[in-house]
C-alpha cells in the first residue's frame, strides 16, 4: 500500500525550459552541402553512464557562400549527432564549410539535437535541455525544490545530445525536485489523452513511493493530477492524487492506484530506458511502456488500491470521467513519499503529444 500522505507547505525556489520549435533557415544564394548526420553514441545495457556526444559523424547541409565579387565566403557543415561533422565545399567559391548548422535547406542535427537527426520537435511540447546551454530555460518551467531535493542540468550523463536534467533526492521524506511546464500548448489542455515519452536513468533507491512525472491541475503540490511512479524500490506504479476533490466525488484527499504485479518488469536501474505513458480524463485511464513494452495500465478494471470506497464497475464513486478536472500542467523531477536512501534521476529528450510518441530509433 502506498503511504498515507498529509498536505505540507513547504517554501519553492522558482525557476524554469521547454521545446522551441525549429529555427526558420533563410535561403542564401548559393553555398556547399556538407555529409549526413553522425548517430548518436549510446551506452549498453548495464554500462555505466556515457555522454552520447562523443560519437562523430558527418556534417549536415552546409550554409550557402555569399557571392562577393566572384568569390564566395566559406559555408558551414552541419555538426553531426553525437559529434562534430565535416562541412561540404561552396560550390560558389573558393569557402570550405566548417562545422555549425546547415543551410540552404536544414542540415544534421548538431551535438544538441536529438538523435532523430534534426532539431525540430517531434510532438507538441519538446525538450532535450540543449537550448539553456547548461541552464534550466525559465520561460519554459518552473522549479519547485523543497526539504532537500535539488535539480540541475549537466553533461556527465545524457542519453543524447550534449546536456540532461538531473534532479538528487536526499532519502528524506517529502523531499523534491520537479519541473512544472509553465504554458503548455492548448491541444495538450483538457481531458486528453496525452501521451509522453522521455530517456529516464536512476541510480537504485529503496523508497516505497518517488512520483516520477505527472499532468494535472495548478497549485502544486496540493493539485489533482495522474501520475507515473516507482513504487516499492523497483517496481512501477500509475494512479491519481486528489487533494481538491469534487464533493460530489469524494471528501477529503483520495488515492488511486495500479501497480506492476509480480513477474512484471521492474525498474531499470544504472541504464537509459525509453518511458512512454499516456494519460486520459474521459474516461479516466493510463498507460505505461518501458522501451517499448507495456507494464501497467489503470481503469475501472485495472486498480489495486483505493484509499477511498469505490462503486463497482466504476473508477471513483459512480464516476470515471472527468475526476482530475482536465490537464493544464505537466511536471518531471521526483517527489518522494516516503523515507529512502539517496538516489539520483536524469531524463532527456522529453516528448509531449495528443498521439503515442514513440522510442528514438
Amino acid at each position: 500500500m502506498p503511504w498515507a500522505r498529509s498536505r505540507f507547505a513547504a517554501a519553492f525556489t522558482l525557476a524554469t525550459v521547454g521545446c522551441s520549435p525549429a529555427q526558420a533557415i533563410p535561403t542564401p544564394a548559393s553555398g556547399g552541402a556538407g555529409g549526413t548526420s553522425g548517430a548518436a553514441s549510446l551506452p549498453a545495457s548495464g554500462s555505466p553512464p556515457v555522454n552520447a556526444a562523443s560519437g562523430t559523424g558527418a556534417g549536415g547541409v552546409g550554409t550557402a557562400g555569399a557571392d562577393t565579387g566572384g568569390m564566395s565566403t566559406a559555408g558551414t557543415g552541419g555538426a553531426g549527432m553525437g559529434g562534430t561533422g565535416t562541412g561540404g565545399s561552396g560550390t560558389g567559391g573558393t569557402g570550405t564549410g566548417g562545422t555549425g548548422m546547415g543551410g540552404a535547406t536544414p542540415g544534421g542535427a548538431g551535438g544538441g539535437s536529438s538523435a532523430a537527426g534534426s532539431s525540430a520537435c517531434s510532438g507538441l511540447f519538446c525538450e532535450d535541455f540543449e537550448q539553456g546551454q547548461g541552464q534550466l530555460d525559465a520561460a519554459k518551467w518552473d522549479l519547485k525544490m523543497g526539504a532537500g531535493g535539488t535539480e540541475v542540468i549537466q553533461e556527465q550523463t545524457v542519453a543524447h545530445g550534449k546536456y540532461a536534467l538531473h534532479v538528487h533526492g536526499t532519502g528524506a521524506r517529502g523531499d523534491f525536485a520537479m519541473i512544472l511546464t509553465k504554458n503548455a500548448p492548448a491541444a495538450l489542455q483538457g481531458a486528453g489523452p496525452v501521451f509522453g515519452r522521455a530517456y529516464f536513468y536512476t541510480t537504485a533507491n529503496n523508497s516505497p513511493h518517488v512520483e516520477l512525472g505527472f499532468a494535472g491541475t495548478t497549485g502544486y503540490p496540493n493539485l489533482n493530477y495522474m501520475e507515473f511512479a516507482e513504487f516499492g524500490g523497483g517496481s512501477w506504479q500509475l494512479g491519481f492524487d486528489l487533494f481538491t476533490p469534487d464533493p460530489s466525488v469524494a471528501k477529503g484527499f483520495v488515492e488511486e492506484a495500479s501497480y506492476t504485479h509480480p513477474g512484471g518488469l521492474k525498474q531499470p536501474v544504472m541504464t537509459w530506458s525509453c518511458l512512454e505513458w499516456e494519460f486520459g480524463d474521459d474516461p479516466d485511464l493510463m498507460v505505461l511502456w518501458v522501451d517499448g513494452t507495456q507494464i501497467d495500465q489503470f481503469d475501472v478494471d485495472h486498480i489495486d488500491y483505493s484509499s477511498t470506497t469505490k462503486t463497482p464497475g466504476s473508477v471513483l464513486n459512480g464516476k470515471s470521467s472527468g475526476i482530475i478536472g482536465g490537464f493544464s500542467v505537466f511536471g518531471f523531477g521526483f517527489h518522494s513519499w516516503g523515507a529512502s536512501n539517496a538516489f539520483d534521476l536524469y531524463y532527456d529528450d522529453l516528448v509531449l503529444d495528443t498521439h503515442r510518441v514513440g522510442c528514438l530509433k
